[in-house]
């Protein structure tokens, strides 16, 4: 298996594809971009960007990958080479995009490795938070650990 495109896709089914595979089980509502990677005609993965949880931010400058998985049988280093693939699809189709954002999660077993092999910088840590994010309509308990932060250019 060699990953071979990333390709945009009809967004709700391909975050109905991840969520159904993905350790927490969700995804964040909304997203700017859904990205399929494919082998042949198989998908072995999915990523979607949205708009930066971190208000300070401007969306207008800003992407966050707020979702990515692939398949377990995917070879080696698959996920950073395919981050790259995002990076140069977002370069291609979304110009006015100047910084990417990214969290991984220490708590379930995730160091950003990944990240760190597409050349992503650690920008520190979230704050602990959670803190009245339960109490909303519809959502989720989940994980109130802190999340490393990574940032990186397109």
């Amino acid at each position: 298996m060699h990953l071979r495109r990333a390709q945009p896709s009809e967004g709700r089914e391909v975050r109905s594809w991840i969520v159904a595979r993905h350790y927490t089980r969700s995804a964040p509502p909304g997203f700017r971009v859904a990205l399929e990677f494919m082998e042949g005609r198989e998908r072995i993965g999915a990523m979607l960007l949205g708009r930066p949880t971190a208000r300070m931010l401007d969306p207008a400058d800003w992407l966050e990958l707020t979702r990515m998985w692939f398949v377990d049988s995917a070879p080696k280093n698959t996920e950073s080479r395919a981050l790259g693939m995002m990076r140069k699809w977002v370069r291609i189709w979304l110009p006015g995009v100047r910084g990417l954002l990214a969290y991984s999660d220490p708590g379930a077993g995730h160091s950003g490795t990944v990240y760190r092999a597409d050349g992503w910088a650690k920008f520190g840590r979230t704050s602990k938070s959670g803190i009245g994010w339960q109490s909303r309509p519809n959502r989720k308990p989940g994980s109130t650990e802190r999340k490393d932060r990574w940032v990186r250019t397109p």
